[in-house]
């Protein structure tokens, strides 16, 4: 099969998972490959362009097209076997993303997959939904339910689309990265015991929330919640939270700042505290509200101040 693409890998054997891995960015990228194993496989005719849409989520000035053209799994996917220039360890880590836009909202399935060792040959499938209508999404895949997956994987297949495609669709990605485990020091915060987190705490990697499917055979919903894992571990006593330099899909803290009376999170963005807890909610979600003591209210009966979903909100 041919391969055409270069790549910039940020990867040594031996990386931690604790930072995020780059497997493909298309900033420094050329029609060309580093050897001859190397780059995207030939399907759908990949190419680096211009990034139609730099305004969004994705400021980046290039990305990657291909062209799906049919039903079949070869005309409507990508696959970048990372194999044949980096021997990842994901020492346990099974979260990976990308961004992609394309022009129908459906679901896109991610084949990751070690082909060739003639032992230990598996695919495991995950699918989440592209709801972007047009536009740039990041996309989370978690494969912790996906039991035959090993830390040594060979190859990242991205089918743009499950569904049938009725005419030729182009589609577009961008930064295919191994997600950062997140980390309390040196451990994986999975590993740390639950409620033992106290005084001043720093965690690193990325911390996210969502769902997707795992797709092997029939699909099943899978749930991650690294918000509510965290809580999970820390102690009442806690009295400060590092995430500065996290990556953060959203900020979910009110269930942690519930928990911890007296914590304070340092954020990139500025100090939140437990008396002014903010959540990112959708409509149907009700509203969080603490009077200026701290104490969290089930309504605004009485007139005065309150911080409502983290904002210090004047009842007339």
């Amino acid at each position: 099969m041919k391969k055409v693409f270069l790549f910039s890998v940020m990867l040594m054997a031996a990386a931690s998972m604790s930072a995020q891995v780059v497997l493909w960015n298309g900033e420094d990228e050329t029609i060309t490959s580093r050897n001859a194993n190397g780059g995207w496989w030939d399907r759908g005719n990949p190419s680096v362009v211009d990034n139609p849409e730099k305004d969004g989520i994705n400021p980046s000035s290039k990305c990657l097209k291909f062209t799906m053209t049919g039903n079949d799994f070869g005309q409507k996917h990508l696959a970048l076997p990372f194999r044949d220039w980096i021997t990842p360890d994901l020492k346990g880590n099974r979260r990976f993303s990308f961004m992609i836009k394309k022009a129908v909202n459906e679901n896109v399935k991610v084949e990751v997959s070690d082909p060739t060792n003639g032992v230990d040959n598996y695919w495991e499938k995950t699918a989440a939904w592209y709801g972007g209508d047009g536009k740039w999404q990041k996309v989370v895949l978690d494969f912790s339910t996906n039991t035959n997956m090993n830390d040594f994987p060979g190859v990242f297949a991205i089918e743009a689309q499950t569904a049938s495609v009725d005419e030729p669709q182009d589609v577009f990605v961008d930064n295919v990265v191994i997600e950062a485990m997140p980390m309390v020091g040196e451990t994986a915060l999975k590993d740390v015991t639950d409620n033992s987190l106290t005084g001043s705490i720093k965690v690193t990697g990325s911390l996210m929330r969502g769902d997707c499917q795992n797709a092997n055979g029939d699909w099943f919903r899978v749930e991650y919640d690294d918000f509510a894992l965290l809580k999970d571990k820390m102690s009442t006593e806690a009295t400060e939270l590092d995430v500065r330099g996290v990556t953060l899909t959203d900020a979910y803290w009110d269930q942690i700042l519930e928990k911890c009376p007296v914590l304070t999170i340092r954020l990139d963005d500025g100090d939140l505290t437990a008396i002014a807890p903010i959540s990112i909610q959708t409509a149907s979600q009700e509203a969080v509200i603490y009077s200026l003591s701290g104490i969290r209210c089930t309504k605004t009966d009485a007139k005065g101040f309150y911080i409502i979903n983290g904002k210090k909100t004047i009842i007339k």
